[in-house]
C-alpha cells in the first residue's frame, strides 16, 4: 500500500528505500505510487522503435525512463556488485 503524504524527493535518503518497495518518490504534495516492475522485453522494444526510427531520441528516451530502465539498470547494477555512481 503506498505511503500516505508527501515522500522526499529522488535525492532524498528515503528514495532507495521506496524503490526498494516498489514506490518512485516524488517532491512536493503528491504521493508515492505504486508501479509495476520494470519489464526488460518492453525496454528493449522501445529501444528497437528508436533503432528502427519509429521514434525520436525524446520519445524514446521518456518511454525508457517512464519503463523503469533506470530500476532496472540499478537492480543489475546492485547485483554485479559495482559500487553506484
Amino acid at each position: 500500500m503506498p505511503a500516505e503524504g508527501p515522500v522526499p524527493a529522488e535525492s532524498g535518503a528515503g528514495a532507495p528505500a521506496l524503490r526498494a518497495v516498489g514506490l518512485r518518490p516524488v517532491s512536493g504534495s503528491l504521493a508515492a505510487v505504486e508501479v509495476p516492475a520494470p519489464d526488460a522485453n518492453k525496454l528493449l522494444a522501445s529501444w528497437m522503435e528508436w533503432e528502427r526510427g519509429d521514434v525520436t531520441p525524446g520519445r524514446v528516451m521518456a518511454n525508457l525512463k517512464t519503463g523503469g530502465l533506470r530500476e532496472l539498470l540499478e537492480s543489475l547494477s546492485s547485483q554485479s556488485g559495482a559500487p553506484a555512481h
